[in-house]
């Protein structure tokens, strides 16, 4: 469960709540347009029937207000933005009205379709909207439209879930018990650059003298990323990290998941390419 993102949903389903029949819908709005993305990420599912259903009514009556006449006085760009708006709403209203888009059959479609190297290469969405997505750190229009272009992208789809499953400790465990707990960097502090959902990884960068390049995941295996202009610190489970060469732009590696071989080129391990733009 994604406590920020449901907080942030409350927040804005309570001034949902005080809209008046006449007044500004775009509280209203705001709050089915954030049910879209809890939707999405599944967190919808644990707020309370009342709450779902609070809201629900509320934007029912809403909607109808949009483009009323007791909105005349907006010009043509609030209007515009106000139509955008409510399109977006009416998605999460589909969504708090238990009819779901068919989320669960995309999601087996890529599993039986995607290209394996497809996610290697390049992600669909910016790992940043992601994350600030996942922290309730968009505001409800932007989430909700967010939402919308990862639900129609089956490789965005997963990335989303890598990086959700990634956000929750209960589902990733790191070996730093018997570690230095000051080795290890909070991702929190980094910026996010590159998912690789078919090895639940995520890469994060450090800025600072030197760079460094951490990659953590929800695999209780050591990791290793392996590329020309990196240079390792540190391996554990679940976490990775090292030096970036001064000037470096742009990584080819490739990430191993698992013990080593008999060599050091990770013979017998789980492993991926990965494209990382450090720019």
């Amino acid at each position: 469960m994604n406590d920020a993102l449901i907080k942030q949903w409350r927040e804005l389903a309570a001034q949902a709540r005080q809209w008046q029949a006449g007044g500004d819908p775009a509280p209203v709005l705001e709050a089915l347009a954030l049910s879209v993305a809890l939707e999405l990420t599944g967190d919808l599912a644990s707020v309370p029937p009342a709450e779902r259903d609070a809201l629900r009514k509320t934007g029912q009556r809403a909607l109808l207000f949009v483009g009323a006449p007791v909105l005349v006085g907006l010009d043509e760009d609030d209007l515009e933005a106000l139509r955008l708006s409510a399109a977006i709403a009416r998605d999460g209203l589909q969504a708090l009205s238990s009819r779901p888009p068919p989320v669960a059959e995309r999601r087996a479609a890529r599993r039986e379709e995607k290209d394996p190297g497809a996610s290697a290469v390049r992600w669909t969405i910016p790992p940043g909207d992601l994350v600030r997505l996942l922290r309730g750190q968009l505001d409800g229009l932007a989430a909700g439209s967010l939402a919308m272009r990862i639900r129609r992208s089956d490789q965005a789809l997963g990335e989303l879930e890598a990086l959700a499953r990634l956000s929750r400790p209960e589902e990733r465990p790191l070996a730093l018990a018997a570690a230095d707990p000051a080795a290890v960097l909070d991702p929190a502090t980094g910026r996010a650059i590159g998912t690789l959902p078919e090895l639940g990884a995520e890469a994060v960068l450090f800025e600072g003298a030197p760079r460094r390049l951490a990659v953590y995941s929800e695999d209780p295996y050591p990791l290793r990323l392996v590329a020309p202009q990196l240079t390792t610190e540190d391996v554990r489970e679940g976490y990775w990290i090292g030096r970036v060469d001064e000037g470096a732009t742009r990584i080819e590696a490739t990430l191993y998941v698992g013990d080593r071989g008999e060599g050091d080129r990770g013979e017998g391990d789980r492993g991926a390419r990965w494209v990382l733009d450090l720019s």
